[in-house]
């Protein structure tokens, strides 16, 4: 092993930004539209059409997208939505947002996603949505939730932030929920280094997500074949909103991106192989799985470490991955037990326990496009070495 002192910084993510994406962003800056403009039109129509869906709807993040879409749908005050327990904090956040109230739901241990049986027995007559995540873009569990929701009629909102481009038959992320809501931050497969869309079926939702995105105003610039930059007259839909519009030249670098997402996704695939080759002898890693008949496109590689690790543990290698210049992180929470929602919801410990496990393990490693084989190497042989330092020394 190298002496860590010779190690190179491996951050725990670096977009990449080709020339081609900058000459974009570059003309687009210099045709002088900078909001509501064709560069908005082409992007949602690209990401619309590698969703197969109808109508794309750019906004200015994964987390107002989910936002949008529960507003767009009609969920207020009084309205319960299944939440899973484990994820990003943008999803009980969005739910809190719009005055309803989240109701948590425990995990499958394998993918981490929403656990159908689980979330059967937390529906009741207030629930209005599922919000169910394809969590590190995993596709488990997501035929019987699509099932679930048929059967009890509530639409699903899916939160495929992490997942374009993950298949699995011979559907796709993106198509699952009546609404799909996408992030394009700085560590995914297409990134604005910040944006999101909202990809759906149904042109009344899509009017509604759209008027939203722009204080409700009726959006006319949506619509191939308006001018731009000659004024409107302003239409307000009764729905109030929000200043989230994605900006042009945010849009302009997702065309460039979107443009080779096939590629991506192949070099990240490469790099989760040389991760899983590895690691996998190692008895005290617990590696992704993805279902059989999918095809993951990977918008970053977390771990977990066995039940001989505690919280403290995790957090301890972290730290030694930190000061070897090795980007780390604790993705994700378990939801139910943020600080926020704790404050207003009253959730506790030990209600969720596989969220909680999960949360209490998972390390994010590395990942990024152009990872060479010897950059995997390195962040393995430092973690597990802080492994061996470590050996569960918390452990009560």
């Amino acid at each position: 092993m190298p002496h860590p002192a010779a190690n190179p910084v491996i951050p725990l993510n670096r977009p990449e930004i080709l020339e081609s994406d900058i000459d974009l962003v570059t003309d687009t800056l210099r045709r002088g539209t900078l909001s509501m403009g064709p560069r908005l039109l082409e992007f949602e129509q690209l990401v619309a059409e590698r969703t197969r869906r109808s109508f794309g709807i750019g906004v200015s993040s994964g987390a107002i997208a989910i936002e949008i879409a529960l507003r767009a749908l009609g969920i207020g005050p009084g309205d319960e939505v299944l939440v899973p327990a484990f994820g990003y904090s943008g999803m009980p956040n969005s739910v809190l947002n719009v005055g309803a109230r989240p109701v948590f739901v425990d995990v499958d241990p394998m993918s981490l996603n929403m656990d159908p049986e689980a979330a059967s027995t937390r529906i009741g007559k207030k629930t209005k949505a599922m919000l169910a995540a394809l969590t590190f873009g995993n596709p488990g569990q997501f035929p019987e939730l699509i099932a679930l929701c048929s059967r009890m009629e509530i639409p699903m909102v899916e939160n495929a932030s992490e997942a374009l481009g993950t298949t699995y038959g011979a559907d796709n992320a993106g198509r699952w929920g009546r609404v799909a809501c996408l992030g394009f931050w700085s560590n995914r497969q297409v990134t604005t280094g910040e944006g999101g869309m909202l990809v759906t079926h149904d042109d009344t939702l899509a009017a509604s997500c759209r008027a939203l995105r722009h204080q409700g105003r009726v959006d006319r610039m949506s619509f191939s074949g308006q001018p731009s930059d000659i004024g409107a007259i302003l239409e307000h839909l009764a729905l109030g909103g929000y200043d989230a519009r994605m900006t042009e030249s945010a849009a302009a670098l997702g065309c460039g991106q979107i443009r080779r997402l096939d590629s991506t996704i192949e070099r990240r695939q490469a790099v989760a192989t040389a991760y899983v080759r590895r690691l996998a002898a190692n008895p005290d890693i617990v590696l992704p799985t993805v279902p059989e008949g999918s095809n993951v496109s990977w918008a970053n590689f977390v771990i977990r470490l066995s039940t001989r690790y505690t919280c403290d543990d995790r957090d301890a290698i972290i730290g030694v991955l930190h000061r070897q210049d090795i980007g780390a992180a604790n993705y994700y929470p378990a939801t139910s037990l943020l600080p926020q929602v704790r404050a207003v919801m009253g959730t506790e410990p030990g209600q969720f326990p596989v969220a909680e496990s999960a949360a209490a393990r998972t390390i994010a490693l590395p990942f990024f496009n152009n990872m060479t084989e010897e950059e995997v190497n390195i962040v393995c042989d430092v973690l597990e070495m802080a492994l061996n330092r470590t050996g569960g020394t918390h452990r009560a």
